[in-house]
Order: C-alpha cells, then sequence, then structure tokens
C-alpha cells in the first residue's frame, strides 16, 4: 500500500477516533486490527514500540482520573492508545523516506519550504521512536537496580521515577538535534 494511502487513511483514523463517542468508540479497534493483519505488521514490534509510551499513558490517565471523572479518563485513555497504535502500524510498515515523500507532496499545496519542513518534523518525530524506547529501557533497569518498585501501590512513584528523567533526556537530545541543524544552516532561505 502506497504511503500517500496509509496517511490518508491514519488522519480519517484520527479524526473518527477524537470524535466518536464511547459505544462507537471500541469498534475503531476493528479497522486497526484489520491494517495490522493486511499490512503484516509484527505484533511483537507493535507491543516493543508501545513500552515506552505506558509511563506517559498512564500519568495521563491519573492525572485525567483526578480532574475528570473516571468513566471520562478512560475513554480519553483509550482514545490515546488507539492513537499511538495505528501511528505505529503505519510506520513500522512504512519506510521513513516514503512517508516524507508522501507528506510533502500532500503538504506542497501550501508552499514547497512548509512542506518540506513539516516533512523534516515527522521523521524527526518517527526517528525518535526507537531513541525513546532504548531511553526508557536503560532508564527502568537503572531504576530497578535502585530498588524502585513497578508493582503495587508504588507503581506510580515507579512511573514517575522513569518518566521524568526520560522527559528530560528526550527533551536534551532534541535541543542537540536542533543546534546542530542551525549550525548546518538549516531553514535559513538562500
Amino acid at each position: 500500500m502506497k504511503a500517500g494511502y496509509k496517511l490518508a487513511g491514519m488522519a480519517a483514523f484520527s479524526i473518527i477516533t477524537v470524535v466518536l463517542p464511547m459505544p462507537w468508540l471500541a469498534a475503531m479497534a476493528l479497522p486497526l486490527i484489520a491494517f495490522v493483519l493486511l499490512s503484516r505488521a509484527s505484533p511483537v514490534r507493535l507491543i516493543g514500540m508501545l513500552k515506552p509510551a505506558i509511563p506517559f499513558i498512564v500519568v495521563i490517565a491519573i492525572l485525567q482520573t483526578l480532574l475528570q471523572e473516571p468513566g471520562s479518563a478512560i475513554v480519553s485513555t483509550f482514545r490515546i492508545l488507539l492513537l499511538y497504535l495505528a501511528g505505529s502500524a503505519v510506520t513500522i510498515t512504512t519506510g521513513e523516506a516514503e512517508l516524507a515523500g508522501a507528506l510533502e507532496k500532500a503538504l506542497g499545496i501550501f508552499g514547497k519550504s512548509f512542506a518540506r519542513d513539516m516533512s523534516t518534523i515527522m521523521m524527526l518525530a518517527i526517528a525518535f521512536i526507537p531513541i525513546v524506547r532504548e531511553e526508557f529501557e536503560a532508564i527502568r533497569m537503572a531504576q530497578e537496580a535502585r530498588g524502585v518498585s513497578f508493582s503495587g501501590l508504588k507503581s506510580i512513584r515507579g512511573v514517575v521515577s522513569i518518566a521524568v528523567p526520560l522527559l528530560y533526556s528526550l527533551a536534551d537530545r532534541a535541543d542537540r538535534i536542533a543546534t546542530a541543524m542551525e549550525a548546518r544552516g538549516y531553514g535559513l532561505d538562500k
């Protein structure tokens, strides 16, 4: 399947997932499962890509439970989970160059510079996915070695002990990438 069709399908899936009320929201898992099966995406890789996102999804779910009613928090968490898995399925079944080309072509109506910048942003975001996973695993192992528990009532402390250093590490890496891009003159009109 061409990358442009996957991006269009992903956009439609995302909009429908955000708009649908809960009774119908569960049905959105069916097209996601069908896409995974038809595209022969590896469920093991999908689960592997989900692991680093779990602390963030848990923190968001906890915050939403505290700020809203629990039912609304469950719906929001399910939406986030569906959107994350759909994006992961598209990224593991499509090459980065294909995705960048399709996005640049689709956004070309807004101008060449805008399309190039948006496709660069997307490629950087996709490139960060395996980095997030590696950082997550390294931090989790370090925290376990320090005796942090990830089960029972102490699991919230365990999630925070991963989320905070992970966010710091990723922000630092993003800053270094931005500095490198600026040093190479990216975005300067010539």
